[in-house]
């Protein structure tokens, strides 16, 4: 099978999108399918063409003229907007008059969807639109002209995947015409190679890109109404990050709480590993892998009742909170770490459930979903 995998952002730009894109390609090329990826030329300094396991990767400018642009005066984006867009959009025309994909399959309906849909009323193929996150719960905050591409791509769509059922009903409250063409496809990660440590387990972990959705704030507000006074450590950087410094300096957890930065996915991991706990205090979840990355490491996890997690953790050693509430994520934070130090198995158990997110079985759905 031929499939052009259209993703908003690949590698090596890192993110939980990226990650699901390239594992994707990889398996399908390793399964014997012929795999391209065009992506967004994000950040500039990215090579245009290049392999990335063995597979071509092509980076575009998917921009368009947008009016927000001339009202924020930005007249260089609209420019630029200009430009690119039939130059971006007489290049995918072309493309897929060459390459012929029995399939393509668009990660994320961000910027590509509209050069995708004026593709597809002049070149007949399999469209597979693949949601992830933002691009569902972020439509209150796109232009209305964005919605209408959205809905659009929705209708237009052979096949429409989601990684949650959660994300999948959103989109359908949206657009109902993707009902029955609507398949959960959840995230899936191949077995981690970071050593499990079982011994020595020490402090409370939070992980990820600082956006107030991640709700970090609630982990350091959480924090100072602990009983059991944990080490706590945030991985990750973001728009959010000063705000946060300031806020648990205000809180006086210098010493109790670190800011460990951006790090590359095998650091993280690795410090997860030495955690007796992961906490995921999240005030929207589309699906959550960093939930699902804790349970391969064995780690038990708690974390909000919000989005897809409560899908991936229904078997797992979790306790679930509502989300927004630091004396309840601190009472929860005090049981998990008492459950922790009490039965050395609490936790463990989370290998075992997290075989069923296994990459195999993401990319199966995928295939099931080319093919449907």
């Amino acid at each position: 099978m031929k499939v052009l995998l259209i993703a908003a952002s690949y590698a090596p730009v890192r993110g939980g999108l990226q990650t699901i894109a390239q594992t994707l390609a990889s398996s399908l090329k390793l399964r014997g399918h012929e795999i391209r990826v065009l992506t967004n030329r994000y950040p500039r300094a990215l090579a245009a063409d290049e392999r990335l396991d063995e597979i071509p990767v092509r980076r575009w400018d998917f921009l368009t003229p947008e009016l927000r642009h001339l009202r924020n005066l930005r007249f260089d984006l609209f420019l630029a907007g200009l430009f690119y867009f039939p130059s971006t959009l007489t290049r995918i025309i072309l493309l897929l008059l060459r390459e012929r994909p029995d399939v393509v399959n668009l990660h994320f309906a961000g910027a590509p969807s509209l050069f995708v849909l004026i593709a597809r009323l002049l070149v007949t193929f399999r469209l597979v639109v693949s949601l992830h996150g933002d691009d569902v719960e972020g439509l209150p905050r796109r232009s209305s002209f964005d919605r209408v591409v959205f809905r659009t791509l929705l209708r237009k769509a052979d096949v429409v995947t989601a990684c949650s059922q959660y994300l999948l009903d959103e989109a359908i409250k949206f657009e109902p015409a993707a009902g029955p063409k609507g398949l959960t496809v959840r995230n899936g990660i191949d077995p981690l190679s970071v050593p499990v440590l079982n011994g020595e387990r020490r402090g409370v972990i939070a992980a990820g890109r600082m956006f107030r959705q991640k709700g970090f704030d609630v982990f350091l507000r959480a924090h100072a109404a602990t009983a059991s006074k944990p080490h706590m450590t945030l991985i990750g950087d973001g728009p959010e990050r000063e705000s946060l410094e300031r806020l648990a300096s205000s809180l006086g957890l210098k010493g109790e709480v670190s800011f460990s930065g951006q790090q590359d996915r095998e650091s993280v991991l690795a410090e997860m590993a030495k955690a007796e706990l992961i906490v995921i205090p999240s005030r929207r979840e589309s699906f959550g892998m960093v939930a699902l990355e804790a349970m391969a490491l064995g780690k038990p996890v708690v974390a909000s009742r919000v989005g897809g997690l409560p899908e991936i953790l229904k078997g797992a050693d979790a306790l679930l909170v509502e989300p927004d509430e630091p004396n309840t994520l601190a009472n929860a934070i005090d049981t998990a770490l008492e459950k922790v130090r009490g039965d050395a198995a609490f936790g463990l158990r989370n290998r075992e459930w997290a075989t069923h997110f296994s990459a195999r079985r993401m990319v199966d759905g995928y295939i099931g979903a080319y093919c449907q």
